[in-house]
């Protein structure tokens, strides 16, 4: 076991490339920059176990800030780029963090970064850029206040030229702060280290044995700031030899372009990502004729989008094809895939080697196999720990277990994942699971989206749905018919008391939907 930093330098292709925003940049190139980066942290007197935040989206700068904590022994705090500044400041606070580098297009005003007792680092889309890199340069000046004074990331590789660094971190040195929503749904800070990265990245490739040729690429769209993307869609592919195409803001189009002009052989999503590209048509291209695999993770996906997605690939003659998985912050993104020798519809895999899972009940019983339960995880993948406690994590037979805060069961090896633990809600004391409700209405033929969540009356727990329609109707024809509908199909208690119509659905920074928003409503 290396850290990412050896584990990068063994594995990556030299002669490959990072794709920013149209211009590329060589993998090369990309290394002697960790390198640079990795002197002048060291120069600003930054040393083992020190904690630096990175308020960035997915870049090459946040990439190779990264790797340049696993060289030196260092923690990345990795945060939202558009985090508002109090929650920025508790954040630094708890992390003990002493330097923060951010993205001069997400911080405009960066007076409001005085205060915070930093080493303030301004990253801009310009370092990485050659055409337009005058405008991007004028853009980041006239666009938003500056302070004076404050340190850059090109002036950092300046000063980090010919600076020799020690490999300071170790397989089981800390090397990053996620954060999660927790497994029982409050905002936790998540302990990883590269032992649970390089294990996570080990199973995968165990699961998959993929054959990287030169000019291959995997299409990097998820975000730096969470576990999946960090992990499965950034270091392992770059690490084991892929070229990147980096997307920092999901846009349809931009993936539409990547797929038509690159060999993409490598995609990992969430679902909210697919029907974003079904939904504008930008999904069904002959440049997936090179695609070998889709990975989706990170939410729930239906049976229908698994299928209409699968049939469409089935269109370009190669294997390519939709593999659902399960994973969660405090395992490093992903520990559970399907793939293509260990394949069951409807679910999100077996657990990758180094990884199990069980099925217990609420007194910690592992349960038999087809029985509904919380879902536990153990592995390399699993977190050291919160920054607040470790109350989420159990020691039996040897093993160090996550409890999961997910209801879900095991057939034959395979975990199927039916909701959120956190999310089930009690009516007249029976388990009503929101997931099963949202499946239930969104097959009612004008319904495009749903959410389910709890509404108290009187201290009484009734269920209510959200939905976003295909076209306009009656609003009383609506609940009427999906009332109807789920009376047909679910339990009574998950039938929902309230429906409302709404224009859109609010969105979490992953694309996914936020029913806290919608219980907030309430």
């Amino acid at each position: 076991m290396t850290t990412c930093y050896e584990f990068l330098q063994q594995g990556a292709d030299r002669d490959g490339c990072i794709v920013y925003l149209g211009h590329k940049l060589s993998t090369r190139d990309f290394l002697a920059d960790v390198e640079r980066i990795a002197g002048a942290l060291s120069q600003l007197g930054l040393s083992e176990g020190d904690v630096i935040t990175l308020q960035l989206p997915t870049c090459p700068q946040s990439l190779a800030l990264f790797y340049a904590c696993s060289k030196l022994g260092l923690i990345c705090s990795v945060v939202h780029p558009m985090v508002p500044v109090n929650l920025l400041a508790e954040n630094i606070r708890k992390t003990k963090s002493k330097a923060l580098f951010f993205y001069d297009v997400t911080v405009r005003d960066e007076r409001l970064l005085a205060g915070l007792d930093q080493i303030l680092v301004r990253c801009s889309v310009a370092d990485y850029v050659r055409f337009r890199k005058p405008f991007y340069k004028l853009y980041s000046v006239l666009g938003g206040r500056r302070l004076r004074g404050i340190l850059t990331y090109s002036h950092l590789l300046k000063s980090g030229e010919g600076i020799a660094t020690q490999v300071g971190g170790t397989p089981d040195s800390l090397l990053c702060y996620m954060h999660s929503g927790g497994t029982s749904g409050e905002p936790k800070i998540v302990k990883l280290t590269n032992r649970a990265f390089q294990s996570v990245v080990d199973g995968m490739w165990a699961m998959y044995h993929p054959d990287v040729r030169h000019g291959d690429f995997n299409l990097a769209t998820l975000p730096v700031f969470h576990a999946y993307g960090l992990c499965s869609a950034l270091h392992g592919p770059l690490s084991v030899g892929y070229s990147l195409i980096l997307i920092p803001q999901f846009d349809v189009k931009a993936v539409a372009r990547s797929f038509d002009k690159y060999n993409v052989k490598v995609w990992s999503v969430v679902p909210a990502m697919l029907k974003k590209m079904l939904a504008r048509r930008c999904f069904d291209r002959k440049g997936l004729s090179d695609l070998d695999v889709i990975w989706c993770g990170g939410d729930v996906c239906e049976e229908s989008l698994a299928e209409q997605v699968d049939g469409i690939l089935s269109k370009y003659g190669n294997r390519a094809k939709l593999m659902r998985g399960y994973g969660l912050t405090e395992m490093c993104g992903v520990c559970v895939v399907n793939n293509f020798d260990y394949y069951k519809k409807g679910s999100c895999g077996r657990p990758m080697p180094g990884f199990s899972v069980q099925i217990w009940d609420d007194n910690g019983n592992e349960l038999a196999p087809g029985v509904l339960g919380e879902i536990a995880v153990s592995g390399g993948g699993a977190m050291s720990g919160y920054l607040e406690g470790n109350d989420s994590l159990t020691e039996r037979d040897g093993k160090t277990w996550v409890k999961t805060g997910d209801v879900g069961y095991l057939d034959d090896g395979f975990l199927y994942v039916i909701d959120r633990k956190k999310r089930s809600l009690k009516i007249a004391a029976v388990n009503v699971f929101p997931s099963q409700i949202e499946t239930c209405v969104e097959k009612i033929d004008f319904v495009s989206e749903c959410c389910a969540v709890g509404v108290k009356v009187d201290g009484k727990q009734f269920v209510k749905v959200y939905v976003t329609l295909k076209y306009p109707m009656n609003a009383d024809e609506v609940k009427a018919r999906i009332t109807d509908h789920c009376r047909k199909n679910l339990i009574r208690y998950a039938v929902p008391s309230f429906v409302e119509v709404i224009d859109s659905m609010p969105r979490t920074p992953l694309g996914k939907i936020d029913f806290r928003a919608l219980e907030s409503k309430n």
